[in-house]
């Protein structure tokens, strides 16, 4: 199968399909100048998402063609040769050239011994455990007056009683959450220097939750068992010598390979901030095998979130040697060795340049185009008011037990006119929320991760009934949902972000829709599909 082209174009095209490729490895489609094989084809389909994969092999062949016809407007338009995909793909080079040096150079190197991993048990502090309490509260007011309290003398546990209903964490209301080591301390957002020197009964400084404030101190402290941090000893271990080494790795490089920093770019640097065209080119660092432009440097910066004016330059320096500077000796090292010219990476590194072509070409197309007006934001509001609706939550009692069958047996003596506090009173029945208000607690979405029965169960519960038996961790639980609220529909003051977020990726996706069916007109002559050698 093939689509109709000039005479002196299709002779061309026959010639290449016959004599271009390996035999086992036929042309299935002409783009112009570049032949398309069934090797770049299966490739193509391979690296599809697995429920794309099974499409009709025109469609994909199609697909091929449509890259290849973007990849060409790129080259036309000079996108394909801008700084900006010049200076990504040089660093995604270096990311992998630098990673495969310090896996296959460096890492057999570092070894740590036992009495290396005893230190550094001792010596970060996995040698301890504290108990964990803490107040979680919604409101900056809250924690103004959460402070305030404690500082007049009202005793911990009782202002945590107010809030238990907000912290899954602590079951028995009273803020404990448990004893936790220096590993544990980082999953509740305590920085380690805190957990570490923190004395016990002091209240540490607020932190900042994604919903709220963690008020919180340590009640008591007892050693840990070794048996329980062996492995995150190690780990950090490890990771200390690891830096050691490489920093020498580094420092060794520095001298092997020349790396000089040139006066002219630094103070180029300094003196043009945002730094012209022409400057761009001009080396800030040199060595033995390549070089660190002005233009690449300022990249580099961006791409890992500095944004603040550069002051000095020991500054510059410091940034270089802080944040990128290791890679670039690092990927020159390997390019001594060849790495870089093996057919693997190769193949990798086209691929990867193709895909930032692409990209930025989306860029450019639509840049302005995609941007979408109020007014526009507004109507698609107004027309998809669904999509915008507030997080849903509901509020329960809740009762715990050992067993399902001890569950059930608390749902019958509810029913049968037992108060939840009478069996809060028996031994073994528990509950996450507050024990004060018959075990009340609210549920989001957001905590199914743990408790995927309960927060299924209760969404799906009506208000007002006894349900469960569910399993909850290691215990089953029973609840009464009190009321659900949440599914709202935003106000547009709320929405405007994700309103103009939605239309301008649709509006993207059009435009380039339609860039495509552009290519494909104008080029119809230039295209051949041999749809039959797939």
């Amino acid at each position: 199968m093939f689509i109709a082209t000039p005479r002196s174009l299709w002779c061309s095209l026959a010639l290449l399909a016959l004599f271009g490729c390996a035999p086992d490895d036929p042309v299935v489609a002409q783009v112009g100048d570049v032949a398309l094989t069934k090797d770049e084809y299966l490739r193509f389909v391979e690296r599809l998402p697995p429920g794309l994969q099974s499409e009709d092999a025109r469609d994909h062949l199609q697909s091929l063609v449509d890259r290849e016809l973007l990849l060409q407007e790129a080259r036309a338009k000079g996108v394909e040769q801008s700084d900006e995909v010049r200076y990504q793909l040089n660093a995604l080079v270096r990311k992998q050239l630098s990673q495969r040096y310090q896996a296959e150079v460096l890492a057999p190197q570092v070894e740590v011994t036992p009495e290396e991993i005893e230190r550094t048990f001792v010596e970060m502090g996995f040698d301890r455990e504290r108990l964990f309490a803490r107040i979680l509260v919604r409101q900056q007011q809250e924690v103004d007056r959460v402070l305030q309290a404690l500082h007049e003398g009202e005793p911990f546990a009782d202002l945590a009683q107010r809030f238990a209903a907000n912290d899954l964490f602590a079951p028995q209301g009273n803020g404990v959450v448990g004893w936790i080591g220096r590993t544990q301390a980082q999953r509740f957002s305590i920085p380690p220097q805190t957990f570490l020197s923190l004395p016990v009964g002091q209240i540490a400084e607020p932190l900042r939750l994604a919903g709220g404030w963690q008020i919180y101190r340590f009640v008591e402290d007892r050693p840990a068992d070794k048996a329980d941090y062996a492995e995150e000893a190690a780990r950090a271990a490890y990771r200390e010598k690891w830096e050691s080494r490489l920093q020498i790795e580094v420092e060794a490089l520095s001298r092997s390979l020349g790396l000089q920093l040139y006066p002219e770019g630094l103070q180029a640097l300094l003196s043009e901030p945002n730094l012209a065209d022409s400057l761009a080119a001009l080396p800030l660092y040199r060595f033995d095998g390549g070089a660190i432009s002005l233009g690449e440097y300022l990249h580099d910066l961006r791409s890992a979130g500095f944004r603040a004016a550069l002051q000095d330059s020991a500054q510059i320096a410091s940034l270089a040697r802080t944040m990128f500077l290791p890679a670039y000796l690092l990927s020159a090292a390997a390019q001594q060795r060849g790495w870089d010219q093996e057919a693997e990476f190769a193949e990798w590194r086209e691929r990867k340049r193709k895909a930032l072509v692409l990209q930025q070409l989306t860029k450019v197309e639509t840049a302005t185009k995609a941007v979408p007006s109020e007014e526009q934001v507004a109507a698609y509001y107004e027309a998809n008011k669904t999509r915008f609706r507030t997080a849903e939550s509901v509020h329960i009692n809740q009762l715990l037990a050992p067993t399902r069958e001890q569950a059930q047996q608390l749902r019958e003596a509810l029913a049968n006119g037992s108060t939840v506090a009478e069996l809060l009173a028996r031994p073994g029945v528990e509950t996450h929320g507050d024990p004060r208000d018959d075990g009340a607690l609210h549920l989001r979405k957001v905590v199914r991760a743990r408790y995927p029965q309960l927060v299924d169960a209760a969404f799906a519960a009506e208000v007002g009934e006894w349900d469960g038996p569910v399993e909850v961790l290691d215990q089953f639980g029973v609840f009464r949902v009190l009321h659900k609220e949440g599914g709202d529909i935003q106000p547009f003051a709320q929405a405007r972000t994700r309103a103009r977020a939605i239309l301008a990726a649709r509006r993207q996706n059009e435009l380039m829709d339609a860039l495509i069916q552009r290519l494909r007109t104008e080029r119809a002559s230039q295209v051949a599909l041999f749809v039959e050698r797939l």
